[in-house]
């Protein structure tokens, strides 16, 4: 049977260029990228009667949803976050994924199976990417910034790459390098890279001709057992209430088996809630920022990946 659902990735060589070579072929829970609306300019004139319109400029964008796994999702860390270093020989390499101030972002392209054509999205930077974790599969979601499509014949050559998935229990969670994962209900990370690619549109082209990298912000959303308020005298900064003079701050460690660690150096948090709600056992919910380590040259996040693949 023929399959006509896939999705294949590659990086491109130059912004909005087909990449030459597809090297993971992934079969996603969803994929939901799709050109923006609106690009249609409308006159709008003092007649009140809409009689003009007008070519006007054409991005593409959406999401991308798959069980976190040790081989493709490193290509994903490595074009949102920018630096990439390996290390190691066959048949095991660490590959290190840290964030890069390079103003520009690396591309890729993007091939969809739609049963009946094979949908291709060039362009594409990771806008940003999130990890939920909770009870089954360890899903991510990299949500994309895309400079136009256009439409192919089908695959045949459809093999998909296996990369071992994650779920819930092989994650563990240290603070200041103590196991925390049995306090831990469920737990959301967020990376956003502030991609920009509506700067490069408009003047001379309708589509983006480059993406440009913003801020980066690295967010942490965990909701535990409310039976230690640690984590709240935590938020405090203080025993018994908000501290005028102190910010706690950690060190985390996201690990998902001996494969993949999510390193952040420094964190504080910026939330927290124990809600009483009837009957119901009480829980409580913090939000953690990352932050850079001056002092190591290090931070807010950094990806740790151990497999057989010798490069990114």
């Amino acid at each position: 049977m023929a399959i006509t659902r896939y999705l294949k990735i590659g990086k491109e060589d130059s912004y909005g260029v087909e990449a030459i070579v597809f090297p993971e072929t992934i079969d996603p829970e969803t994929v939901s990228i799709d050109p923006a609306g609106d690009d249609k300019l409308i006159y709008e004139g003092m007649s009140g009667l809409d009689r003009h319109a007008g070519l006007g400029i054409y991005s593409t964008g959406g999401d991308i949803t798959f069980p976190l796994d040790d081989l493709v999702s490193g290509w994903f860390f490595k074009w949102a976050l920018g630096g990439y270093e390996v290390t190691g020989t066959l048949p095991s390499f660490t590959h290190i994924f840290s964030p890069s101030t390079t103003p520009l972002m690396q591309s890729f392209s993007a091939k969809i199976g739609k049963d009946i054509m094979e949908h291709v999205f060039l362009g594409n930077v990771v806008e940003s990417i999130s990890l939920e974790v909770e009870s089954e599969w360890a899903l991510m979601t990299v949500t994309t910034l895309g400079a136009k499509d256009k439409k192919n014949v089908l695959a045949t050559d459809v093999d998909y790459t296996e990369g071992k998935f994650f779920t819930a229990p092989m994650a563990s969670l240290t603070k200041d390098a103590t196991d925390k994962s049995a306090n831990i209900n469920t737990l959301s990370l967020s990376i956003e890279t502030g991609a920009d690619i509506e700067s490069s549109q408009g003047f001379g082209s309708r589509f983006p001709t480059k993406a440009f990298r913003g801020s980066m912000v690295v967010e942490m959303e965990m909701e535990l057992g409310f039976d230690s308020d640690e984590e709240l005298i935590a938020f405090w900064g203080g025993s018994d209430g908000p501290s005028t003079s102190v910010i706690e701050e950690m060190v985390y460690t996201l690990s998902f088996g001996d494969n993949i660690d999510f390193i952040f150096p420094r964190m504080v948090y910026t939330a927290s809630g124990q809600p009483a709600e009837g009957r119901d056992g009480l829980t409580q919910s913090v939000t953690a920022r990352a932050l850079y380590d001056d002092v190591n040259k290090t931070g807010p996040i950094q990806v740790s990946m151990t497999n057989d693949k010798e490069t990114y």
